[in-house]
């Protein structure tokens, strides 16, 4: 009977990740729609705003207020934002990059999501450079995007829960054991960082406020403007300081 609900669990899981697994991005007139000028004390640095995630991310925190550094190979990429932000140009595995991109934040938030071609260690070595550079300056509160597959110990997970590391295991080997390395890294700083679990992400912002829990989550569907928001909410939240929250959507 067990091993029934196991496979039944893991059928479904798969269903629902395939479900919101679309990648598409903003489009440059869509993240500058809610443009605001800053009105906002907190500076954040943000790694991986011109990806799918990121760009929600960019443009919620522009709607907010919020004064921003972006990290960018292409700079280009960002000239339509007409000098609302500041651009860094240069990769994240450069160290002096990390620390000029660092120079002068509050917060740093990454969304890294690693392409065909990264390196297998990709978010390990960023989030080693974030945390040196943070250490440098004084910075204190980092947020990372991750995934649903990464392991804490304090993890209480159900029948579904498990199938969805397994899931991750078999689909993104590579990725889920740097993923878990940058996991263990942040877990062994004083900083006060939360990574953020989540499933594979759909585009899109269907409306609704992203739920959070310390244990499995109830449906394993999420929007990326949910969670843009969900960060963005956890810059002065403390609740999750040095935890590691799975993030969902109750709207779909």
């Amino acid at each position: 009977m067990k091993k029934r609900l196991q496979r039944a669990a893991a059928f479904l899981l798969i269903l629902q990740l395939l479900a919101c697994s679309s990648q598409q991005k903003l489009a440059p007139e869509q993240i500058a729609s809610g443009l605001a000028p800053v009105s906002q004390p907190t500076t954040i640095a943000l790694l991986g705003g011109t990806g799918m995630v990121g760009g929600h991310i960019l443009q919620r925190a522009i709607a907010r207020g919020y004064p921003l550094r972006v990290l960018s190979r292409s700079p280009e990429k960002l000239d339509y934002l007409n000098n609302r932000i500041t651009v860094v140009v240069g990769d994240a595995r450069d160290p002096q990059v990390i620390n000029t991109l660092l120079r002068g934040s509050d917060v740093v938030i990454s969304a890294i999501g690693p392409g065909a071609n990264a390196p297998a260690d990709l978010t390990t070595s960023v989030s080693r450079n974030v945390v040196a550079a943070m250490h440098d300056q004084g910075i204190q509160r980092y947020l990372v995007v991750s995934g649903a597959g990464v392991v804490t110990p304090q993890d209480r997970r159900n029948v579904v829960g498990w199938a969805t590391r397994q899931l991750a295991r078999l689909r993104y080997p590579t990725l889920l054991r740097d993923r878990q390395k940058e996991y263990s890294l942040l877990a062994a700083t004083g900083i006060d960082w939360t990574v953020v679990r989540c499933p594979l992400i759909g585009s899109g912002f269907a409306g609704g406020k992203a739920r959070s829990s310390l244990q499995t989550p109830a449906r394993f569907s999420l929007n990326a403007g949910e969670l843009a928001d969900f960060l963005l909410d956890q810059v002065a939240d403390p609740t999750y300081i040095q935890q590691a929250p799975f993030v969902y959507s109750v709207s779909r």
